[in-house]
């Protein structure tokens, strides 16, 4: 059964102060986030208008066709909030709590503002809000490009900053990591994973069974993306390897990310992962496979076309992975992004087509995917003309194989 893609309209704002990101952002939904946490989808959206902004978390138990009525988020008073789509706010479910963070705002900082990370916590499922500790140890910011997860006993964050000072690589920063062992009510002393990354893509990571924390961030000179891993019991970071090697060297920043998915097999952890690029000849997004946790990995197989750039996997209990993007919409000649996706039922060996997912005639972006009990579940915003900037939600139907492969 496909169910159409369906608008869950932005909650009313509240009153009293917000900030936005910059005045180039659109009215509506400009920042997304959505985990899976047994049954339960917990959506994280930050709205933004007339240079106002807040964040709203909800909750869904049927695969996102109905969702609690929303909840503001509160952060410490005054912080306000800096996201857009690409940096967006981030939530993670850990035990009864949950916890979010986003970019706090600074008047006259730069880029739109952005200061100094801030969080705030649930203990009731998302009911009721408060602000908690953030992760980051250095205050005074900015932070950014967020990545959070969980395993049975710990919380994990991963983050870009400059506390260190500039980068000796054009468009590079650091990638910082801090991990909580009692719900995010307090954090580790920060760490440096790798310190010259791009400073500008959004960071993907995920735990394991074991608890180990693996990230897929964009690396510099070349500018591929590359994963590591956190060990679970001494806290160690390892880089692994590059992850789709094309050899992209591009000294800005492109804005474009990756995702994510993990598989323990007993002993060995299978790892799938998005990536997109734009060295020339190479432009698209790619599907690649590693089966002895991030050490090496299969050769690209292009699912997205070279307009392609956001996208994002999940798997499902059953072992079935889909994949969401976004790219130029062929059909309506109109130059607009449409969100796609394809499905594997063979540890990614063999792919269907491309199948679209949302509004024609409607730019859609930044999609995000995951797996629940009933199947796979699509987000994106999307944006038609003259109108605001809204989420776009739609459960992805398993699709008959043999259309695509290797």
């Amino acid at each position: 059964m496909r169910w159409a893609a369906v608008t869950v309209e932005s909650p009313k704002q509240a009153d009293g102060e917000h900030a936005g990101h910059a005045m180039r952002l659109p009215n509506g939904v400009v920042s997304l986030d959505v985990v899976a946490d047994g049954a339960r989808l917990h959506l994280l959206i930050g709205k933004h208008q007339d240079g106002r902004a807040s964040l709203w978390h909800q909750v869904s138990i049927d695969a996102g066709r109905n969702w609690s009525e929303a909840v503001e988020v509160q952060g410490p008073p005054g912080a306000g909030a800096v996201f857009m789509r690409g940096s967006d706010a981030r939530i993670v479910a850990h035990g009864k709590n949950l916890i979010a963070i986003w970019t706090s705002k600074v008047e006259g900082n730069k880029h739109g503002g952005a200061g100094p990370m801030v969080a705030s916590r649930s203990t009731n499922g998302g009911k009721s809000w408060a602000p908690t500790p953030a992760p980051a140890d250095w205050p005074k910011g900015p932070h950014a490009f967020f990545t959070l997860g969980a395993d049975a006993k710990a919380l994990h964050a991963a983050w870009l900053d400059s506390r260190d000072g500039e980068v000796p690589v054009e468009g590079a920063q650091a990638m910082r990591y801090a991990f909580s062992l009692d719900g995010g009510v307090t954090w580790s002393r920060n760490s440096t994973l790798d310190d010259v990354t791009c400073a500008c893509c959004w960071n993907a990571g995920r735990a394991d069974e074991a608890g180990n924390f693996y990230v897929l961030y964009r690396d510099k000179q070349p500018s591929d993306m590359a994963l590591g891993v956190v060990d679970a019991k001494t806290k160690q970071w390892t880089r692994l390897a590059t992850v789709g090697a094309f050899g992209w060297d591009f000294p800005g920043c492109p804005h474009i990310g990756g995702g994510l998915a993990i598989k323990s097999n007993g002993g060995s952890t299978e790892i799938h992962a998005v990536v997109g690029t734009r060295k020339r000849g190479d432009a698209g997004f790619y599907y690649v496979k590693s089966a002895d946790g991030g050490r090496s990995w299969t050769t690209p197989f292009k699912l997205g076309d070279e307009s392609a750039a956001h996208g994002d996997i999940a798997l499902s209990k059953e072992g079935r992975l889909a994949a969401v993007w976004d790219m130029i919409d062929a059909e309506t000649n109109d130059g607009s992004l449409a969100i796609y996706e394809a499905q594997s039922n063979d540890g990614g060996a063999h792919w269907t087509a491309a199948r679209r997912l949302s509004t024609p005639k409607a730019s859609a972006s930044h999609p995000r995917l995951v797996a629940s009990p009933n199947g796979f579940v699509a987000f994106w915003t999307e944006q038609s003309e003259g109108a605001d900037a809204r989420l776009a939600i739609t459960r992805v139907y398993n699709q008959k194989l043999g259309q695509a492969g290797r």
